[in-house]
């Protein structure tokens, strides 16, 4: 399996670096941008998280984007 994959990611590359310069920008920022921010916001709501079981304060302000006190998305009753 680990031959496949690496013939596979040497095609790719090779793809990649033949294309000119202005499309691997274009290309590069159309994966790596996304990526970048669903994995910042993913550490955002898991930092939120974190901090709102670890608190000691029980009347603390909810994480940013929930006014409403309600986590996860649930009413209460």
């Amino acid at each position: 399996m680990m031959e496949w994959l690496v013939e596979w990611w040497d095609a790719a590359e090779l793809w990649l670096v033949q294309l000119p310069y202005p499309l691997q920008v274009m290309l590069v920022l159309a994966v790596l941008v996304p990526l970048a921010w669903g994995v910042g916001w993913l550490i955002d709501r898991g930092i939120d998280a974190l901090g709102a079981k670890l608190t000691r304060v029980r009347d603390a302000e909810p994480p940013v984007g929930r006014r409403d006190g309600v986590a996860g998305g649930r009413s209460a009753g």
